[in-house]
């Protein structure tokens, strides 16, 4: 299973692999970067608070969550998931109503989020 993250263009790519693809219901996922409202890594338990009803993908307590849920506290909201057993979490929130969130679980949720936090600053130039 594999997940690549990165900037293309004017959007956030994030480009799935092998079993991902099935269980994530996505093989890729794109959101403009004028859409994004924050990135922030944060354990998997504070990110896990927030997730409602799974609408689509896979989920077994304590394993994995992947694919689109609803929001807990924002009704009406959708949310994709692609976290197994990690212990931290990359968080992309937008201002759209699907995807309001992307939380997935990554090789270096750090260096990512520094990663969209550059493009996202370089947006805001004119």
């Amino acid at each position: 299973m594999s997940i690549e993250v990165g900037v293309s263009g004017s959007q956030v790519e994030v480009r799935l692999g092998g079993g991902d693809v099935a269980l994530c219901l996505a093989r890729t996922l794109r959101v403009p970067l004028a859409s994004i409202t924050g990135v922030r890594v944060e354990p998997t338990a504070d990110a896990r608070k927030e997730l409602g009803w799974r609408i689509g993908g896979g989920y077994f307590p304590g394993l994995f969550a992947t694919g689109w849920f609803t929001w807990r506290s924002r009704r009406g909201f959708r949310q994709w998931w692609r976290v197994y057993r990690g212990d931290r979490v990359l968080v992309i929130d937008t201002d759209r109503r699907s995807p309001a969130r992307l939380v997935m679980q990554v090789a270096d949720p750090d260096g990512v989020a520094s990663r969209l936090d550059a493009a996202l600053r370089g947006r805001a130039r004119p």
